[in-house]
């Protein structure tokens, strides 16, 4: 069955991107739907844009620099008010938002004012709800988007071939052990065995993963397949309160076969476990050198294990089960 893709964006300081998404998506079995298409209609544009929402199977969110059209009732931008409707009806929904650090954005297609405080707001709704996808030109809004289409929509040269799933989950893993913030995003299905108990997930994880802090668990469960990832430094899975019920019911030891985002912070000290009571902790000096005087003076065996922190955090991201995986075709 072919899927329906709605493209929601501001229209003016997006043309280039958003061709860039009307030519990747003629690579798959999809209908698209967006303001190039709309023509002339009796309906006002706010209600056809809605309509066409409705009628879609995915929503697609690019967000820049501008609010856009703004609707007198309510006060919230289209392009919010399209993200809502699509929320509302459980639609399949990928956002990406510009980097406003790296991408070339004249001030002309800046807002400013209440509008840029309006626009900020929304943004950060988003990054909560959702793991986003920032891009710095249309080159680099379609490779994120053909990461995601490859997982949602069946391409048209792959139609009717089986896929290795754990082959192709393996290829990723190694990527993403090398180059893991060109990885980070991408949806993978593994085996895991579960260890230990689930645990509050801190609040430097969830800001630095844009998870809700309070709502997240998560859980020590190394890969055991695709094999060769025991000491890659991503074994922790975490699931948000949505999911989290069928997670509380299952033993250590037990072995799950699900899909799960790889995800990549610039981390260096992590702390995964959240806090809720005040604790107290006693640390030796951690530099080097007083080490080893500590050392000479014989306060510390010469064997003493030095901890070096991580200089980054590497995680799995549940998405569902693969016994829960929907048709495609």
């Amino acid at each position: 069955m072919r899927k329906t893709v709605f493209i929601s964006s501001t229209y003016t300081d997006l043309k280039p991107e958003r061709r860039a998404v009307w030519d990747l998506l003629e690579d798959f079995q999809v209908d698209i739907r967006g303001m190039e298409e709309f023509g002339a209609r009796t309906e006002a544009p706010l209600q056809t844009c809605l309509a066409e929402v409705d009628g879609s199977d995915i929503y697609i969110g690019i967000v820049a620099m501008r609010l856009g059209s703004i609707d007198k009732k309510t006060g919230k931008s289209f392009t919010q008010l399209e993200y809502e409707r699509a929320s509302q009806y459980g639609k399949d929904i990928l956002v990406y938002l510009i980097d406003e650090e790296q991408a070339k954005i004249p001030p002309s297609l800046i807002d400013f004012g209440e509008n840029h405080e309006r626009l900020t707001s929304f943004k950060k709704t988003l990054r909560r709800r959702h793991t986003v996808s920032t891009f710095y030109s249309p080159e680099d809004l379609a490779k994120q988007l053909r990461r995601d289409f490859q997982r949602l929509l069946t391409s048209k040269e792959e139609r009717g071939k089986p896929a290795d799933t754990f082959a192709e989950s393996k290829a990723v893993l190694d990527r993403f052990c090398l180059l893991p913030k060109d990885t980070s995003g991408t949806e993978i299905r593994l085996k895991v065995r579960l260890q230990g108990k689930p645990y509050a997930a801190s609040k430097l994880i969830c800001e630095a993963f844009n998870l809700e802090f309070g709502s997240t668990i998560g859980v020590e469960a190394p890969i055991i397949h695709p094999e060769g990832f025991t000491d890659s430094g991503i074994d922790h899975l975490y699931v948000d309160a949505k999911q989290a019920d069928g997670f509380l019911t299952l033993n250590e030891g037990e072995i799950l076969d699900i899909w799960a985002r790889v995800q990549f912070a610039d981390l260096k000290a992590v702390q995964e476990r959240a806090r809720f009571t005040r604790q107290r902790e006693f640390r030796l000096p951690g530099e080097l050198g007083m080490l080893k005087k500590l050392t000479e003076l014989g306060f510390m065996s010469e064997d003493q294990e030095v901890v070096h922190e991580p200089d980054a955090k590497l995680i799995l991201l549940f998405t569902r089960h693969f016994s829960e995986e929907r048709d495609s075709a």
